[in-house]
């Protein structure tokens, strides 16, 4: 009995330490801290004379576009706007004394709004890339379009508007290296630098540029605990349901790969690419709801949930409850998703012709199914 219990307090203990320990080995998504991205104050600034300069500069910058300009030339228009602006709060007030002024408040909002209309509408200009994820380059020739973009989120934190507006700086550049492709390009072959404290001798002969940008990574990832990885491996559970003749009413459980951890989310939004998840092995246990003795065990490979699109072909099962032994089928379906919910049509294949007028033919199938317990850390 003693040892039962010394037991349990050894499993209990590391469970704890698995979860406490950065959120690195086993959690559970929506409650990770380390993907708990901290609000921006700057962007919800109460400040009057602030409010009414951002309201006027709005109005300047929509004036200057017209229907006949493409993007490019809409965006290179309002960077022009942008960067007169920037010119003259540097020059013309004490925007970097320790006090909080109207005037350094709307500097760091028009250098935000400059590295928004870098990364999400200019992208790359002369060769200088500021988003790899949109841009046409194959790889980046230079990271100069990276660091200028730290840059000036590093302008941003030297202006010391609040320890909140610092962290939230940090955190969006971190993301903006991850979602752009430039922590991945820094060394497509090998990203143990991040994992390594001596990062030169790890990146020794590679451009110093590239260098820069990998040391403002790890700057910020030791200076806050956000991780800005999307991806990860979790334990999917679920209910799932089906209505053809009869109504069916069951559960399912899931390994799931995820690639964000918000499943309402339809991209991502610096590379605009689409999120997806895919259940590499289920299996769900469905009732029949006029006769529970009549069950069907599913098991089903790869299950792809994209955003709008749910695909699940290969899935097969076994009905019980209609004759001495369990009659396998085959039961693919495709449909709609969007989140957490998926909804289908599905085809209903009985092996067995003997049995297969007691079985379900057309079905109309639905779920909802979450990544309830990540394993592993993000990726």
């Amino acid at each position: 009995m003693k040892t039962i219990k010394t037991l349990s307090i050894v499993v209990i203990v590391l469970s704890v330490q698995l979860v406490t320990y950065g959120q690195k080995y086993l959690g559970i998504p929506f409650l990770d801290k380390c993907k708990k991205s901290i609000k921006c104050e700057l962007c919800a600034t109460k400040n009057t004379e602030v409010l009414l300069y951002l309201d006027s500069l709005d109005k300047v910058l929509n004036a200057t576009v017209t229907s006949r300009d493409s993007l490019q030339a809409s965006a290179q228009k309002k960077l022009a706007i942008l960067n007169k602006e920037i010119a003259f709060y540097r020059g013309s007030y004490a925007v970097y004394s320790e006090k909080l002024t109207s005037e350094k408040e709307i500097l760091a909002r028009l250098l935000l709004n400059k590295v928004k209309l870098l990364v999400e509408d200019v992208i790359d200009e002369k060769g200088i890339v500021y988003n790899l994820a949109l841009s046409e380059y194959e790889s980046y020739g230079s990271f100069q379009g990276v660091n200028e973009v730290n840059a000036f989120i590093e302008e941003i934190i030297s202006l010391n508007i609040s320890d909140a507006t610092n962290q939230y700086c940090r955190e969006l550049r971190l993301k903006y290296m991850v979602e752009s492709y430039a922590f991945d390009d820094i060394n497509p072959e090998d990203e143990s630098w991040f994992y390594d404290e001596k990062i030169k001798k790890k990146l020794k002969n590679f451009p110093e540029d590239k260098i820069v940008a990998a040391e403002t990574f790890l700057k910020d990832a030791k200076s806050t605990s956000f991780v800005p990885f999307n991806s990860f491996s979790a334990i999917g559970v679920g209910v799932a349901g089906a209505y053809g003749r009869n109504w069916w009413i069951g559960y399912e459980i899931s390994s799931d790969m995820v690639d964000y951890i918000n499943p309402f989310r339809l991209w991502h939004p610096i590379s605009e690419q689409p999120h997806w998840r895919a259940s590499l092995f289920s299996s769900s246990l469905l009732f029949n709801t006029n006769n529970p003795n009549q069950q069907d065990l599913m098991f089903g490979l790869f299950h792809f949930k994209h955003p709008l699109v749910n695909v699940n072909i290969a899935q097969f099962g076994l009905h019980y409850g209609i004759a001495s032994k369990g009659k396998w089928f085959y039961r693919p379906e495709l449909g709609l998703s969007y989140g957490i919910f998926r909804a289908s049509y599905s085809y209903n294949l009985t092996f067995d012709k003997t049995v297969r007028s007691q079985t379900e033919k057309h079905l109309f199938t639905f779920g909802v199914s979450y990544p309830l317990i990540r394993i592993g850390g993000y990726e």
